[in-house]
């Protein structure tokens, strides 16, 4: 039985708040020209609204409970445990599904290995952060 009891929410707040910072870092500064390149897009055709982020903290807010749900029912107790335990679950669900979009709408396969490891790596330190919080 899935059960919310337990779950840390201040660290899923957090969750929400890392997965943001990361998202903003991952395809600004760090990998957004490359990005950008990607998509076939320029800065100026990338518009932003604020129901935008809305949108992706509420995903991130579902993203994050879901996480700690599955953290928590595995019971990875320790650092090591949490992140295994997000990866498995960024590969088990996350990537797998993802990549049959990439597959049949046709966007390049190095746009998904980008926005995977993004996600990759916010399941990863989240799930460790679960795990020790």
């Amino acid at each position: 039985m899935v059960s919310f009891a337990g779950i840390n929410w201040l660290a899923v707040i957090v969750g929400v708040v890392v997965s943001n910072a990361l998202g903003f870092l991952w395809y600004g500064p760090l990998f957004g020209n490359a990005w950008m390149r990607m998509i076939g897009k320029r800065r100026e055709e990338i518009q932003s609204e604020p129901s935008m982020y809305i949108i992706t903290m509420v995903a991130s807010a579902i993203t994050m409970v879901v996480l700690a749900v599955i953290v928590r029912a595995i019971g990875s107790a320790n650092l090591l445990e949490g992140a295994l335990a997000g990866a498995v679950t960024w590969l088990g669900i996350g990537a797998t599904a993802t990549f049959v979009y990439t597959t049949f709408e046709g966007p390049p396969t190095n746009v998904w290995a980008l926005n995977g490891a993004y996600q990759l790596v916010v399941y990863v330190v989240m799930g460790a952060l679960f795990a020790i919080w």
